[in-house]
């Protein structure tokens, strides 16, 4: 659908973004490796921040009462009365694995510029369906906003990786559940390697096994942000700037999906930048956000 260049594409391999890594090829089995090590460094940055002075983290509850329905936020341990940037952070996992304690990555360069960060756990499939998960979402955005508002945020930015960028559209998709005022709060949206359109791999046992997202056909359709009509939306947000981000080592699958995805919001009125960056895979785009002076850090601080 998306790799019209070759006949017979391994439809498994296009939707695995380990399988496309040009890292540990030394490796058995590179594909297990590149997981390994995003496994591990990204559980090693969350930790690191919990002991690194004058970092405050508040565990805090957006829904629920004894599920992941979770957030960690991140901020310097000195009292601000000030208003303070925030920039909201929603993991991977294709909606069934990771969780906020990989999630710290991008944490530490922001709150060392005075952000707060919000980390967003969620349920995974198949605790719900993905349609489900949807509508816990939106009940998040609606508390993130009310979080801004007691916390007296200045500007609010959002990034999803992956599963997290789906996800994250739905932000832009409900310009009725938020007022006008929350919008223009509103500065920057990053869409990290996203999946967009789910018609086919729903139908992937290896990657939806037993059909833990709780799909069919007509609502795979109904859970695509490349299907959605945007142009409603589109008006609600015109100030805020969307970046579209593909990195060069993924698929032609996961790579086109990103570029449809920004023309598509582009036709739509929205201020779209497509970006692909050409030494990063899927992983260690994200890895590298640790790095004060990386090149992914330096964009997303842009």
């Amino acid at each position: 659908m998306y790799n019209s260049q070759e006949k017979n594409v391994d439809l498994v391999r296009e939707y695995f973004p380990s399988y496309n890594t040009a890292r540990f090829q030394d490796q058995a089995e590179p594909n297990l490796a590149v997981q390994d090590n995003f496994l591990r460094l990204t559980a090693k940055h969350t930790a690191d921040l919990a002991s690194k002075p004058g970092v405050k983290v508040e565990n805090l509850r957006y829904g629920g009462s004894d599920d992941r329905q979770l957030v960690d936020v991140y901020s310097k341990d000195e009292a601000s009365s000030g208003p303070s940037p925030l920039m909201v952070y929603v993991h991977g996992g294709y909606w069934q694995m990771l969780d906020k304690d990989h999630s710290g990555s991008l944490v530490g360069p922001l709150v060392d510029r005075g952000y707060r960060v919000a980390v967003m756990d969620y349920n995974n499939c198949p605790q719900v369906t993905l349609p489900k998960l949807l509508e816990e979402f939106t009940s998040f955005l609606l508390w993130i906003f009310d979080y801004a508002e007691s916390t007296k945020t200045s500007v609010i930015s959002f990034a999803g990786h992956s599963a997290g960028a789906h996800l994250l559209a739905q932000l832009l998709n409900m310009p009725s559940l938020i007022t006008e005022e929350r919008r223009r709060k509103v500065r920057v949206v990053f869409f990290l390697c996203g999946v967009y359109d789910l018609r086919e791999l729903w139908q992937l046992d290896a990657v939806n096994p037993s059909n833990i997202f709780g799909l069919d056909a007509e609502s795979a359709v109904e859970v695509s942000p490349m299907l959605w009509s945007w142009p409603a939306a589109s008006s609600s947000w015109q100030d805020v700037r969307s970046y579209v981000i593909a990195a060069g080592y993924e698929s032609v699958t996961f790579i086109e999906q990103s570029r449809v995805f920004g023309n598509n919001l582009k036709s739509a009125g929205f201020s779209v930048t497509f970006k692909i960056f050409d030494k990063y895979d899927h992983f260690d785009i994200i890895e590298e956000t640790a790095v004060d002076n990386s090149p992914i850090t330096k964009y997303l601080l842009e």
